[in-house]
């Protein structure tokens, strides 16, 4: 790797955008909100979805935003839930909820999609480390783009783009060019990590490797060398976690701390850019298309949505420093091309040609984040007619909820058609 992207990722590899967050519906008082509800966020649009809170038990609670105006009474216990309808993108202003006299105000809120940009170190990279650093102050200032840095929604600006994932941040902005619609970014994103750290151990492979990481996911000497190597950060491979052929996070981990706390976040897809940490060796790399497959449907599991849409980066390409890496390094892009032709609602975003030989951190970071926005809205636009010619779109009656595929295509769609409204339940399980 090259010495000058090893001084610049040292200060980001290992930083996790979420130091911490909040459960949902938690409070100091008794009205508690999720973590991602907050000033600058995102309304998600196109979709019902559901909010869940807490106020004092029985109480009512109330939410207006833009024309919708909606009250619920709190339960026993002070939990409450909030089911909105869908709304068109790009309504803008306050959110006010209310709680037994309490009220709140979420400012700044716009209506449009959420996007989960997740993986390891080439999707956490900012856009300061990126080629394309001075572009991004002159896209940031034509663009809505809002930003969840896993304790607050921000507005991404000219002072601190130069911090945000430049994947995340430049997929965004071409989204917003292709849709016309507001975007936000929610980031989950570690250099070092394999993918077998973002996946819940029930979705771990039923086989010898699944059930090894398995046992090391419980492991408490396994997880006292996380905690130590997050707070005392050592070059690869001398890392704590080393010692057992592990990354810079324990198996599960990351899933257990970035995504399932968000798994009521209602999202509209993912970007997924990961695999460098599973292709330094043949052994991690032979099984690598089962993981990925487990960790898809796990997430469509986890986020209630069993056509959520993913974007798999593929590795670009790269010269291993020995023939077995190599190997490894091809096996791994393969299996990210074999995963999207087998499994539904997915695409490859092929950036072969992006890489740099000699480094494993190329920096053409734009080029990544418009060919994954391209490749996305391709695919939803394949859904899109799909839709029109069976002339049907699918509603869940079940969990209330439209798909999320509908958004980018609902006003071509839904002309002249009559939804047809299906009782039966879905599939819950995201398979």
């Amino acid at each position: 790797m090259k010495a000058a992207s090893l001084s610049v990722l040292a200060v980001f590899i290992g930083l996790i955008i979420f130091p911490f967050q909040r459960l949902e519906g938690s409070s100091s008082g008794n009205f508690g909100l999720p973590a991602w509800v907050s000033d600058y966020m995102i309304f998600p649009s196109g979709i019902s979805w559901t909010l869940r809170g807490s106020c004092c038990p029985l109480q009512k609670v109330s939410v207006s935003f833009g024309e919708i105006e909606i009250s619920v009474v709190a339960d026993n216990d002070g939990a409450w839930e909030i089911n909105f309808p869908p709304v068109a993108s790009g309504i803008s202003g306050d959110m006010a909820l209310v709680c037994n006299g309490e009220k709140k105000i979420i400012k700044e809120v716009v209506s449009g999609n959420i996007w989960l940009c997740a993986g390891q170190s080439n999707m956490e990279v900012p856009v300061s480390f990126s080629s394309e650093a001075a572009e991004a102050v002159n896209d940031v200032s034509t663009s809505n783009i809002r930003y969840f840095d896993g304790i607050r929604w921000v507005k991404a600006t000219a002072t601190n783009v130069r911090g945000i994932s430049a994947v995340a941040f430049f997929f965004a902005v071409e989204m917003e060019k292709i849709q016309n619609l507001p975007v936000g970014i929610f980031v989950a994103a570690k250099g070092g990590t394999g993918i077998e750290a973002w996946m819940p151990e029930e979705a771990f492979p039923d086989n010898e490797k699944g059930r090894r990481l398995g046992a090391l996911a419980k492991d408490s000497l396994v997880l006292m060398a996380g905690r130590e190597d997050k707070a005392d950060f050592r070059p690869y491979v001398e890392h704590r976690l080393a010692a057992w052929g592990l990354g810079r996070a324990a198996p599960a981990n990351l899933f257990k701390e970035l995504i399932y706390p968000f798994s009521r976040m209602p999202i509209t897809g993912v970007v997924w850019y990961q695999g460098e940490s599973n292709a330094d060796n043949i052994e991690n790399a032979i099984d690598y298309h089962i993981w990925l497959e487990n960790l898809i449907f796990s997430y469509r599991k986890h986020f209630d949505n069993p056509d959520l849409p993913f974007a798999i980066i593929q590795l670009p390409d790269y010269e291993s420093a020995t023939p077995e890496g190599k190997k490894a390094w091809t096996m791994v892009q393969n299996a990210q091309e074999e995963v999207t032709n087998s499994t539904k609602k997915t695409v490859l975003v092929d950036i072969k040609n992006l890489g740099d030989l000699d480094d494993i951190h190329p920096r053409r970071k734009k080029e990544v984040g418009t060919r994954a926005a391209r490749a996305i809205s391709s695919l939803q636009n394949r859904f899109c007619k799909d839709i029109m010619n069976n002339n049907i779109i699918e509603i869940s009656v079940e969990i209330r909820r439209i798909s999320m595929w509908i958004t980018p295509c609902k006003r071509s769609a839904t002309r002249g058609m009559k939804p047809s409204i299906s009782s039966e339940p879905m599939n819950k399980s995201g398979i």
